[in-house]
């Protein structure tokens, strides 16, 4: 059990990957405090996680809503008995041509993937400095590297992301807690379905398969264990290949 005793709250678990993330993390020891903007989504994901005997709690709020966020981990962190690990994992992905995104397009984009993780990183670093133990973990994207056609605001907030962890970890380094992202390829998710036809076929994975949810929880498995204690500020690639 490689989290063992860990209290663990993962944005955006009520699918995809962040579902994912909470039945591994569940399995290997953690409570795990499951977020979506989704009711439904989240009871989803806590029957399967003590369908296989793991223990979770559903934490409803909006990543974009700063004072949502602090009220959200403040009841995280009750239900769960503490936090030591942090995952940001919420995010939206819809194609536009760059001439047809509006202003309005661009603000949602930045406020879920860049606001989403400043909120929760704000919301969750006192804790974890006070107790010199944390993990956190943001799920970028390839496409913060490779940048992608038809995803300009998308690629501009997940590369938004990186800069911000790589900033972030050198603060906090010292104290205990270590701050890293993954960049996840093609995943057969529900936002897949919001990619453009184009993007999928130019990142079809060279290992034969597009890339499933559980895929990228090993890599955050990895990250938030003691394993990975040396490992900061750093942007793992989950995609197959494909970049």
């Amino acid at each position: 059990m490689r989290l063992a005793g860990k209290k663990a709250l993962i944005t955006g678990a009520g699918s995809g990957i962040g579902r994912g993330m909470a039945l591994l993390f569940a399995q290997n020891g953690a409570v795990v405090g499951v977020n979506d903007i989704n009711p439904t989504r989240i009871e989803e994901t806590i029957a399967l996680v003590e369908a296989e005997g793991g223990k979770a709690v559903g934490v409803p709020f909006d990543v974009t809503n700063f004072d949502a966020v602090n009220s959200g981990v403040n009841q995280a962190r009750e239900a769960l008995g503490g936090l030591d690990i942090f995952c940001a994992n919420a995010g939206i992905a819809p194609s536009a041509d760059f001439v047809d995104i509006s202003p309005e397009a661009w603000d949602t984009m930045m406020k879920v993937h860049l606001y989403g993780v400043f909120n929760g990183c704000k919301a969750v670093l006192p804790g974890m400095l006070e107790q010199s133990w944390g993990r956190i973990i943001v799920t970028s994207s390839m496409s913060a590297v490779s940048g992608d056609k038809h995803l300009t605001h998308y690629s501009a907030a997940k590369a938004g992301q990186v800069g911000f962890i790589r900033a972030l970890a050198r603060e906090v380094a010292d104290a205990g807690v270590t701050v890293n992202a993954i960049a996840p390829g093609l995943v057969q998710t529900n936002i897949l379905g919001e990619v453009d036809s184009e993007v999928i076929e130019r990142y079809l994975p060279p290992v034969g398969r597009i890339g499933q949810p559980k895929d990228q929880a090993y890599a955050a498995l990895y990250l938030a264990s003691d394993e990975a204690e040396f490992v900061t500020g750093h942007l793992l690639q989950v995609n197959g290949g494909s970049f």
